[in-house]
């Protein structure tokens, strides 16, 4: 027997567990782009003229984050998103999520702009793990670090007031997680930090889908009919939060609500750390200027390993 939507009683396509409710097409486009903007204007994560990086990759997530802002911005046409797409040279992926990329923003009328490891770094992700010693960094470290600072240097070529990434509330219980076992919990103040508190020299960076789970983005992006691909990173069997991902679907399905109640704890634990000495403080790399937090960036440090090789 077909279930019935909360909202309008039609027949519902989608059952959202965390907020127990069954919704039809209609309301599951027009509740999830609901969710979005609440969750900007609680955090205050854009103003009314923002020139705004979108960061994009082809899959489901930055599609989503993509078609709700595009939707949200048109109440705002003295704002501006410039969707980017950082390319790290992973061969039979990367070029998958440009295509798809290229499609989606053309579909809204945006222009892509395209960023690549080989022209920042000298070297494309696929060059560095070739060339990575046995006892190395695990290929997601290198990406995650140097993904970070070329989607920051496009913000500042492109004279951005804010970036904004597809980070859906999956991945940042994940990454609450990972810095908890790593004890590493400064580190959650450092990823989330207010856009009114950013560093100087790093944009400031919102996370907009940041209430929405990975179903949401799936099931919105499907019957929206975005383009997109879905196809594994090559990698990612090396990361902790591969790991994780599988914990936590598990816990979510047992017990709704989960994974939003690890980012509610993430956001108590940064607000009561975000004023003790020494969490916030940041210092400026010996090598290329930019913010760091010891006498070299990670950027420069990831760098020089390589020169070593």
């Amino acid at each position: 027997m077909q279930s019935i939507c909360s909202k309008c009683n039609q027949p519902a396509v989608y059952l959202r567990q965390y907020t127990s409710e069954s919704l039809c097409k209609s309301c599951l486009v027009k509740t999830t782009v609901e969710r979005v903007r609440r969750n900007i204007n609680k955090s205050q994560m854009l103003k009314e003229d923002d020139r705004i990086v979108v960061g994009v990759s082809g899959g489901k997530d930055s599609a989503t984050l993509l078609d709700t802002l595009f939707r949200i911005e048109k109440d705002f046409p003295q704002a501006e998103l410039i969707p980017v797409l950082i390319d790290e040279g992973i061969e039979g992926y990367r070029d998958k999520g440009l295509e798809t990329a290229r499609q989606l923003t053309s579909s809204l009328g945006l222009e892509l702009e395209i960023r690549t490891f080989k022209d920042l770094y000298g070297h494309t992700l696929d060059d560095i793990i070739r060339l990575r010693p046995a006892d190395s960094n695990g290929a997601c470290t290198y990406c995650g670090v140097l993904r970070r600072r070329a989607l920051n240097t496009a913000a500042l070529e492109l004279e951005a007031d804010v970036v904004a990434t597809g980070h859906n509330m999956d991945d940042e219980a994940q990454t609450i997680l990972m810095n908890v076992i790593r004890g590493d919990s400064q580190r959650i103040v450092r990823t989330n930090r207010p856009r009114d508190h950013s560093i100087k020299g790093f944009v400031p960076r919102v996370k907009p889908l940041s209430e929405l789970s990975t179903r949401d983005t799936v099931v919105y992006a499907y019957h929206v009919g975005l383009p997109y691909h879905d196809i594994p990173c090559p990698y990612a069997s090396e990361a902790l939060r591969n790991d994780l991902r599988l914990f936590l679907n598990e816990m979510e399905h047992k017990r709704p609500g989960t994974l939003l109640a690890i980012l509610h704890s993430g956001e108590t634990m940064s607000e009561a750390m975000e004023h003790q000495e020494g969490v916030s403080d940041a210092t400026v790399c010996e090598s290329c200027g930019e913010p760091a937090s010891s006498r070299l960036c990670k950027v420069c440090a990831i760098l020089q390993e390589i020169e070593g090789w």
